[in-house]
């Protein structure tokens, strides 16, 4: 018996159950065997079936949960796109107003701590959110001056967004990496069901060893050197 490589796809494991149930189908009705050992097919037939559509499953929900995470990534990335907008429009505001467009006025160096505001957009995406709030939080606290407030406004709805995104991202992917889990699980299972099955088949057809065997799929070899071509690819590759 061969089983799916460890590592190998889900579906390379579903080849393997569907090849299971295809042999278990054919012989159900050969007139050769006798009743209890069709009933011990069924059986052992069940045994994988269950496993598969449990992985079947694990699949559908793994790959959602992939692509909302993929969404969710891209909509964060925008929302970046703005916060950095926002960011700069208020290091704008304060050139233009307080500062008198200079960088190393007190003003702004009070608000922009951590550096410019070029420097701050270039910070690590998922560290921006914690950068701007204290950026907003020292830009509140200094005197009005025209432009002001419409500087602020705009940065705190941007990093409310930003954090709301984010959020959504960060449960998105810990839904994605425990449905991946999740998947493994269902191969793993597929494993230990066609190990058991092969149990159950070796008991029901003693000495029939070719007749067990194909149940399972069988890794195609690759052609000898020299045999004219390149030889065909096993299902795990």
């Amino acid at each position: 018996m061969q089983l799916p490589d460890v590592n190998a796809a889900s579906e390379v494991y579903e080849k393997h159950t569907d090849h299971f149930g295809g042999a278990a189908e054919g012989w159900g009705d050969a007139e050769t065997l006798t009743a209890a050992q069709r009933a011990a097919i069924v059986e052992a037939a069940a045994v994988v079936a269950t496993a598969a559509d449990l992985l079947g499953g694990a699949v559908v929900i793994e790959r959602a949960a992939r692509r909302a995470a993929t969404k969710l990534r891209a909509r964060y990335g925008i929302r970046d796109v703005v916060l950095d907008l926002r960011i700069m429009g208020v290091s704008d505001a304060i050139l233009n107003g307080p500062a008198m467009r200079s960088r190393d006025n007190p003003i702004y160096k009070h608000v922009f701590q951590e550096g410019s505001a070029g420097e701050i957009t270039e910070a690590r995406i998922r560290e921006e959110p914690e950068l701007a709030e204290r950026i907003l939080e020292r830009f509140g606290g200094i005197e009005d001056f025209p432009g002001k407030a419409a500087a602020y406004a705009g940065l705190e709805q941007a990093l409310e967004k930003s954090f709301t995104a984010r959020d959504a991202l960060d449960a998105a992917e810990t839904a994605q990496n425990k449905a991946g889990d999740a998947e493994i699980q269902g191969r793993l299972a597929v494993r230990a069901a066609l190990e058991k099955a092969y149990g159950m088949l070796r008991t029901a057809f003693p000495g029939q060893r070719k007749l067990v065997e194909s149940f399972f799929l069988r890794r195609e070899r690759s052609a000898k050197k020299g045999a004219g071509g390149s030889g065909g690819e096993g299902d795990e590759d």
